[in-house]
C-alpha cells in the first residue's frame, strides 16, 4: 500500500492535537475561527479510526482478534474516565478551561512522538519484537497484495449493511451520552459541575469493563468451538444494543429525588455499548472485510459519525427547557434506534469473509 496506516493514524493525532492547543486562540479570535478549528481537528480524527482497523490487519490473528481490538478500542473510554472529572475539576478553576485544551493538546503530541518510535505497519517492520512473535503474527495474518476496491459490492453486502446500521445506532446512543451526559447530569440529576464530571466518567469506566470482558469470552468462545462466531458477534451486539435500550427506558423515569439511580442506569446503559466494540460489529468488520478492513470501517464510521451531527441537534430540539419529561422523548427515541440496530444486524450479520475480499483470509 502507498501509505501505512501507521502514517496515517500518526499524522492524524499529530494534526489534531495541534489544533487542539489552538482552539484557545481560536476562541479569542471569533465563532468562526473557533470553528473553523473544530472542523479540522474533526477531518484529522476522520482518518484514524479507519487507520486503526487496518492496522488490524497484520497485528490480529483470528483466535486473539476480538482481545485485540477491544483492548485496543476500548482506550477511547478510558479517556473519557480521565477527561470528564479532570475537565470538571479544571473547568472550576479560573481560566482552567484553556489548561485542558493545552494538556490534551500536548499529551497528543507527546503520544505521537511515542507512536512513531515504538510501532510499525507489520510484524516485518516492527524493531523490538521477538523473531518468535514476528513469526507466529506473520503466519495468521494477511499479506500484502495489489488490489481495486470493489465499492459496489461492499455497498451491496448485507453483512456490509448490516455492520454500517449496527455502527450508526451504536453511535447514536455514543455521541448523544458523550455530548450531552453532563447537561442531563446538571438538568435532571441535579448535580454540581466537578461532580457532574467524575459521576459522568463512570459509565465510560463500566464500557471499558464491559469491552474487557466480553473481548475476553468472545476469544475463548471461538476457540473453544462450541458456538459459530456468526452467532458469538450477533449475540454481544445483541447484548451491546438491548441491554442499553432497556435501561434508556428506565431512566425516562427517573428524576432528581433518585439521582444516584440514574447513575447506575446510565452505567449500564453506556457500559454494555462496550460490547458492540469488544465482541460485535466493531470486530465483525475485520472478520469479513479482510484486507479492506479499513476501507470498510472508514465507509461505516462516515454513516455512522452522522449520528454525531444529528444526536446533539436532536436532543436540543426535544429538550429546550431541559426538564425531566422533555428528556423521555429523548429516551424513547434512543430506545427505538437501539432496537433497530440490533434487529437488522442480527438477521443480517455474519462472521466469515466476504468472497469480494478473499484475496486474505
Amino acid at each position: 500500500m502507498k501509505y501505512g496506516p501507521k502514517k496515517i493514524l500518526g499524522i492524524s493525532m499529530l494534526i489534531g492535537s495541534i489544533f487542539t492547543i489552538l482552539i484557545v486562540p481560536s476562541a479569542q479570535l471569533g465563532f468562526g475561527v473557533l470553528m473553523t478549528c473544530r472542523f479540522l481537528i474533526g477531518l484529522a480524527h476522520g482518518m484514524m479510526w479507519p487507520a486503526v482497523s487496518a492496522m488490524f490487519i497484520k497485528w490480529a490473528p483470528p483466535f486473539e482478534k476480538s482481545r485485540i481490538i477491544g483492548f485496543a478500542t476500548s482506550g477511547a473510554n478510558i479517556g473519557n474516565v480521565i477527561a470528564l472529572p479532570l475537565g470538571g475539576f479544571l473547568c472550576g478553576l479560573e481560566d482552567g478551561w484553556k489548561l485542558m485544551f493545552y494538556l490534551f493538546g500536548f499529551l497528543g503530541i507527546l503520544w505521537f512522538v511515542l507512536f512513531v518510535c515504538l510501532t510499525a505497519d507489520s510484524p516485518l517492520e516492527h524493531r523490538f519484537i521477538s523473531s518468535e512473535e514476528k513469526s507466529f503474527v506473520i503466519t495468521h495474518t494477511c499479506e500484502d497484495f495489489t488490489y481495486r476496491i470493489p465499492w459496489m459490492s461492499i455497498f451491496t453486502s448485507k453483512p456490509s449493511i448490516a455492520i454500517f446500521i449496527a455502527h450508526l445506532c451504536h453511535n447514536w446512543g455514543n455521541y448523544m451520552f458523550l455530548t450531552q451526559l453532563p447537561s442531563f447530569m446538571k438538568d435532571v440529576l441535579r448535580f454540581d459541575i466537578k461532580s457532574n464530571g467524575l459521576f459522568s466518567s463512570i459509565p465510560y469506566i463500566s464500557c471499558w469493563m464491559c469491552a474487557m470482558i466480553s473481548s475476553v469470552i468472545s476469544d475463548k468462545l471461538i476457540i473453544s468451538g462450541t458456538i459459530s462466531k456468526s452467532s458469538i458477534r450477533k449475540i454481544f451486539n445483541g447484548i451491546g444494543l438491548i441491554v442499553p435500550m432497556i435501561a434508556v427506558l428506565l431512566l425516562s423515569m427517573v428524576t432528581c429525588a433518585n439521582p444516584y439511580m440514574g447513575v447506575v442506569l446510565l452505567a449500564f446503559g453506556v457500559g454494555f455499548l462496550g460490547c458492540n466494540s469488544g465482541a460485535g460489529f466493531q470486530v465483525n468488520i475485520n472478520e469479513i472485510g479482510g484486507d479492506f478492513s479499513g476501507i470498510l470501517f472508514g465507509i461505516s464510521n462516515t454513516f455512522a459519525t452522522i449520528s454525531g451531527i444529528v444526536s446533539p441537534y436532536i436532543v436540543g430540539v426535544l429538550t429546550p427547557d431541559s426538564t425531566q419529561h422533555e428528556w423521555q422523548h429523548v429516551f424513547y427515541l434512543t430506545a427505538v434506534i437501539y432496537l433497530f440496530g440490533a434487529i437488522v444486524y442480527i438477521l443480517f450479520s455474519k462472521a466469515s469473509i466476504e468472497k469480494w475480499a478473499k484475496n486474505c483470509n
